[in-house]
């Protein structure tokens, strides 16, 4: 039985490699896309935001 519930729980997780999701639960580190949640000095949050001239993408600040 507790064989079977460790296979479950290991299968359900999935793998824990996975990328942020760009959420206020769950911010990128580096900016790839428009509006993704993104962390700024691993305490603020801000938003990923196009660069002037379309280079590329920022985080810019909330506050």
């Amino acid at each position: 039985m507790t064989r079977t519930l460790a296979i479950v729980l290991l299968v359900a997780c999935g793998p824990s490699d996975s990328k942020p999701k760009g959420t206020m639960n769950d911010p990128v580190e580096v900016c790839e896309r428009a509006a993704d949640v993104c962390r700024i000095d691993k305490a603020k949050l801000g938003v990923c935001t196009q660069r002037g001239g379309g280079s590329g993408f920022v985080c810019a600040s909330q506050h």
